[in-house]
């Protein structure tokens, strides 16, 4: 046989041209292998393809342009890559877009990220794997492109002597991730450059809130750190902060609505709103069928606050106390248990028990002092008045055990000391203040400035020098 090799132009498959002789049938694969590994290295070789070659020349059969060697493509690095642990805020792009129905209250914008955990992976770029031409000679390969994330001092690049193929990033403070043009950080402020609506969600933040438009109605915000809203609230919405809340506009709710704070709340105008407040609560102008519960003081120099009821446990100032129809505007001084969630619901127990016990008595009627009467009775009417005789008998003793609950953590723990209720201009017929067993029911309207303290005991309520309050 005649033996014609050729390399490709990328000298990565070597061809074979075979022209048979005249004693082709003794051709043996061995005399076919040496020739060509006399150019290509023997590992490179295909033997399969060799000894096809053989089998056709013993027939008397030539081939032309046979691949009879291939060589190894050299393989690129692959660049360095971004990897995300974590969700980052992407306006406008729920994690339920997928979805076929889709909740647009909770819309999961972003993820909260707390303070050291792991948001992303920037992995190193590989050096790639060289080849090999037919004629056993090296091909080299690039190596991949590092990637150089920028980001800001809020995110912590950390390298782990065990973990070589990439480094960690770390988020050094609570927040969520943000992409400013290219370059990440840790934000810890959410804001909200609008209203809070469909378009944003339910709010659920490890920091703190700052809205500058509204909150439309439904809409929840909760946050580790302060709420800020720069309009107004609107509607049944729920207001929940480890910090402070501000409403610098109208603060509108109803049945549905409450305030949550461990800090102070501010707001301009409220209406129908309940509050479960740690610290002070600052009313601007006007507070109108509120129920304002504080751990320390209501503080309203300037507002009027007409109906509803406030609890506090420093203090309350206001402008003016009701209004002119004599509306029931109830202020109470009371101690630090007497303001806890705990004891509002066994209140609100005791009134339900109070209701009750009066209804039975309308039911009971005179029987109800002269229970001798009641074998008098036809049997089927006796058997309901003993019935309903007995359910007032515990209902009462039910009360009772309330009322002792309740006396107990009056007693547990005395008033403030320079508790009292500052009114500056007037306090309108219908405002109610009341302190353990002390009630003051105003059936005429009283001009300030005016100071009412509570006695140490808390039966009775003295009138005093007005004291400007001193907020802490």
């Amino acid at each position: 046989m005649i033996v014609e090799l050729s390399a490709s132009d990328d000298r990565l498959k070597l061809f074979a041209r075979i022209t048979p002789q005249a004693d082709h049938h003794t051709a043996r694969e061995e005399d076919l292998l040496n020739e060509i590994c006399e150019v290509a290295p023997k590992e490179l070789v295909d033997r399969m393809v060799v000894w096809d070659i053989i089998s056709e020349l013993r027939q008397g059969k030539g081939c032309e342009g046979r691949r009879v060697a291939k060589g190894t493509v050299p393989v690129p690095g692959k660049d360095g890559k971004l990897v995300w642990l974590v969700r980052r805020f992407s306006p406008g792009k729920s994690e339920n877009a997928d979805r076929e129905f889709v909740d647009f209250f909770t819309l999961g914008l972003f993820e909260n990220v707390p303070k050291g955990r792991e948001i992303a992976r920037i992995y190193k770029p590989g050096n790639g794997t060289p080849g090999m031409d037919v004629f056993g000679k090296a091909i080299t390969t690039k190596g991949g492109r590092a990637l150089s994330p920028r980001f800001d001092k809020t995110i912590e690049p950390r390298m782990d002597d065990a973990q070589e193929a990439y480094t960690t990033l770390v988020a050094a403070v609570d927040g969520y991730v943000h992409d400013e043009g290219g370059k990440f950080g840790i934000r810890e402020v959410l804001h909200v450059a609008g209203n809070l609506d469909y378009g944003m969600g339910h709010i659920d933040f490890i920091g703190s809130v700052r809205i500058v438009g509204d909150i439309q109605k439904g809409f929840n915000v909760k946050a580790r750190g302060a709420i800020e809203v720069m309009g107004s609230v609107l509607g049944e919405n729920v207001l929940t902060s480890e910090s402070s809340i501000t409403v610098k506009g109208f603060h509108f709710g109803g049945d549905g609505s409450f305030v949550s704070a461990k800090g102070d709340y501010s707001v301009d105008v409220a209406e129908k709103i309940s509050t479960e407040v740690g610290g002070n609560i600052f009313i601007s102008r006007e507070a109108r069928d509120c129920l304002l519960c504080s751990s320390s003081a209501v503080i309203a120099p300037r507002a009027v606050i007409i109906g509803g009821s406030a609890w506090c446990v420093k203090g309350f100032e206001a402008k003016v106390i009701g209004n002119e129809a004599g509306v029931k505007t109830s202020i109470e001084i009371r101690n630090e248990l007497e303001v806890t969630k705990e004891y509002r619901k066994l209140n609100d127990n005791i009134r339900k028990h109070e209701a009750a016990a009066a209804a039975l008595e309308l039911h009971i009627g005179p029987y109800l002092k002269n229970r001798n009467r009641v074998p008098l009775l036809r049997a089927q009417f006796k058997e309901k008045m003993a019935s309903l005789l007995d359910k007032h008998d515990q209902v009462q003793m039910s009360l009772e055990r309330l009322r002792g609950i309740e006396r107990r953590m009056r007693e547990g723990k005395p008033l403030e000391t320079e508790a009292r209720i500052n009114v500056r201009e007037e306090i309108k017929a219908g405002a109610v203040f009341k302190t353990g067993e002390a009630v003051v029911e105003f059936k005429d309207p009283v001009r300030g400035p005016v100071c009412f303290r509570p006695s140490d005991d808390r039966k009775e309520w003295k009138n005093g020098d007005y004291v400007d309050f001193v907020v802490e």
